[in-house]
């Protein structure tokens, strides 16, 4: 049988993209695109020197880059937000790298065809070589529910939908597969990811309990919060996952390690002392005021935090180097 059409029993937190990202205890640092501010008004002209940006964070110990699913242009938000499609932008990114972790932040599920969703996540995975990392959401900009025939109110029942799904034309091999846009049978989604699933998961609240994301994903990607706050949300996240392993009998196990991520917007100030100033989305800080945040956010449980540039003052390309030559190793143990 070829291997791009069997379910595979090698679990998730084996593939390359989540052992490079995740791993109980420690903290990764991860970058969201687009990495400069300019890349969006002029897309064409800073393709290359992105894909050089990635290449250099890569080689630097940078442990994933982000990207968003953002389908419309929508006049009244101001940001674009990614303006390539994620798909494709990651299946050309993953041709230029070879082991950065490749992930999205978020793919709006209630857009996205279940069936095509298995696809396409199943391709990237396997074009990659494992190092796909699928975040999930529900969407936010109200112009883009009716382009798309979908309520606005109705995007939890849809999202749940859409990944059960998902999941099970990804977890099975010529299976039946119902849900209230379609069906399938006689019929089966190809290629299988390498592993038994793609890493799966949730970002913000995706309309869900915590209870349901705990069960049905494999770790949580959350807005920065604030340092407190989140210490709050990584242990009620810990909570909701031992609760799960518990009652699935895997407690003590690889698989009852969920982990938690933070996107964090950046500004590194020329002061490598500089104290934090900000917070709503992230700060303006010095290296070393940094590193003892990235410290004191691992203590706390955050697994992986994804850093974003494009607001900030200085150019992106002198800020990675700081990473790369000081924050980076500074987490290392």
């Amino acid at each position: 049988m070829n291997p791009l059409f069997e379910v595979s029993d090698t679990p998730h937190w084996q593939l390359p993209g989540f052992t490079r990202t995740f791993w109980p205890g420690e903290l990764t640092v991860g970058l969201t695109l687009p990495i400069e501010e300019d890349a969006e008004s002029n897309p064409l002209d800073s393709l290359d020197n992105q894909l050089r940006l990635i290449r250099k964070a890569e080689a630097g110990g940078v442990a994933a880059i982000w990207v968003r699913d953002i389908p419309l242009r929508v006049e009244t938000f101001g940001d674009v937000g990614q303006v390539y499609d994620p798909w494709m932008y990651l299946s050309h990114i993953a041709a230029h790298t070879d082991a950065i972790a490749l992930g999205t932040a978020a793919i709006v599920v209630p857009f996205q065809h279940p069936l095509l969703l298995a696809k396409r996540a199943g391709t990237i995975d396997r074009l990659s070589r494992g190092r796909f990392l699928m975040g999930v959401a529900t969407g936010d900009r109200p112009e883009e529910f009716p382009a798309f025939g979908q309520d606005k109110g109705k995007r939890d029942e849809e999202f749940r939908e859409r990944i059960a799904a998902y999941r099970r034309a990804t977890l099975t091999t010529h299976t039946p597969v119902r849900w209230s846009g379609g069906r399938m049978g006689g019929a089966d989604v190809v290629p299988k990811p390498q592993a038994r699933e793609v890493p799966l998961l949730a970002t913000g609240s995706c309309q869900q309990t915590l209870e349901w994301r705990a069960e049905h994903t494999h770790g949580w990607l959350m807005y920065h919060k604030g340092l407190e706050i989140q210490r709050q949300n990584v242990r009620n996240w810990n909570t909701a996952v031992a609760d799960w392993a518990a009652r699935e009998g895997v407690a003590g196990t690889p698989a009852a390690y969920k982990p938690f991520a933070e996107s964090l917007w950046l500004d590194l100030h020329e002061d490598p002392d500089a104290p934090a100033a900000g917070g709503s989305f992230g700060y303006r800080l010095g290296r070393n005021t940094l590193i003892e945040l990235l410290r004191s956010q691992r203590a706390a449980g955050i697994s992986h935090v994804m850093v974003n540039f494009r607001s900030s003052k200085r150019s992106a390309e002198e800020q990675i180097d700081e990473l790369i030559e000081y924050v980076i190793p500074a987490l290392k143990r």
